[in-house]
């Protein structure tokens, strides 16, 4: 069984707020990064990303995010015939972090008991919880508008509880305008931000 967690190693380590990895318990050692994670189906579903040997955890990064980036070099292979040229791979950014916290925890952040029934009934099976702001980059798009606490609840009028759905939809608007409505402390409230490239 997978969760998805941020991918954290230590505080002077590597580290990438704005992507998530699949954990699973595992023995997997060094030399091993970039091979593929079979499922018991058989189909590959990650890329192996790292593991910490301390505690027999391995993260992988999804399929989806690996699929986006060769669709951008596989464009730019048909755009170029003779020579290649850099291709930019835009990665959408409000530059806040959020966790993904059960229903129980977002109830004791005010969560009010009809917007989780019907995130419930909106979301996939399964679904234990919600997506909560925890950090704000001060001066980013978000400064004033997102607090830590912050329960998202939709954007741009679908309900959002997964990180990969999440950074999909920012990749796909960057400098663009999207909605998000939230509740803050029980209070919903709806916030216009602006999507940028944190791709330098």
């Amino acid at each position: 069984m997978f969760t998805m967690v941020a991918f954290f190693w230590s505080r002077d380590g590597y580290n990438d707020f704005n992507t998530f990895y699949m954990q699973a318990a595992s023995g997997t050692k060094g030399g091993s990064s970039g091979s593929p994670v079979i499922d018991w189906q058989g189909r590959a579903v990650a890329l192996n990303a790292g593991s910490k040997s301390s505690s027999a955890s391995a993260f992988f990064l999804p399929l989806e995010r690996v699929v986006r980036a060769l669709k951008f070099f596989q464009e730019g292979r048909d755009s170029f015939c003779d020579q290649w040229e850099a291709v930019t791979i835009p990665r959408g950014t409000l530059q806040v972090t959020f966790l993904h916290k059960g229903f129980d925890e977002t109830r004791r952040l005010g969560l009010q008991s009809d917007t989780e029934q019907m995130v419930r009934n909106a979301s996939p099976v399964g679904e234990t919880g919600m997506l909560v702001v925890d950090s704000v980059v001060p001066g980013g798009p978000a400064h004033s508008l997102l607090e830590p606490g912050d329960v998202l609840v939709r954007i741009n009028g679908d309900v959002i509880t997964q990180f990969l759905k999440l950074e999909t939809l920012l990749d796909d608007s960057v400098d663009r305008n999207i909605e998000l409505q939230i509740e803050r402390g029980g209070t919903p409230l709806t916030v216009d931000l602006t999507v940028s490239d944190m791709t330098p």
